[in-house]
């Protein structure tokens, strides 16, 4: 009995690490980045934001694998300044790719956000605007059925 709790233990520890060891290596982690300040032929402008990032979200969702259904993804985004230090932040949670088109929260939620940060001046006085999305269905597919 002592053996089988051992044996169970020893198997979550090592998933536990599986997974860790996939999300530092990068397995189902998604990133982008665009430019706010600086060069105004190549910056982005605040109301570019909204479409911008929901373009990218959606093709990026694209390439994502997606074992036995599992299409989940958990997205941020953040303003950062000069040094890459975060000024501002907000986690979507876990979404669906349904989630991004216009029956969905996030087009809407979006433009709460980008208005506030507007009205904040948080776009002003930041230089670039980060997104991360992290694939659910990437990392099972990586850790549990490469296995």
């Amino acid at each position: 009995m002592i053996l089988d709790s051992f044996l169970k233990r020893f198997k979550q520890n090592s998933m536990e690490s599986k997974v860790r060891e996939a999300v530092e290596s990068g397995i189902g982690v998604y990133n982008y980045h665009w430019e706010l300040g600086g060069d105004p032929q190549t910056a982005l402008e605040p109301e570019e934001i909204d479409s911008l990032l929901l373009d990218w979200c959606r093709e990026t969702m694209g390439d994502m694998r997606r074992p036995y259904g599992l299409d989940y993804v958990t997205m941020a985004v953040a303003l950062l300044d000069e040094e890459n230090r975060e000024l501002a932040r907000y986690n979507f949670g876990v979404l669906r790719p349904s989630d991004l088109y216009a029956d969905g929260f996030v087009p809407g939620r979006l433009a709460e956000v980008t208005r506030r940060w507007q009205a904040e001046d948080k776009l002003e006085s930041s230089r670039w605007l980060s997104i991360v999305m992290f694939s659910w269905g990437d990392i099972t597919r990586d850790v549990l059925l490469a296995s």
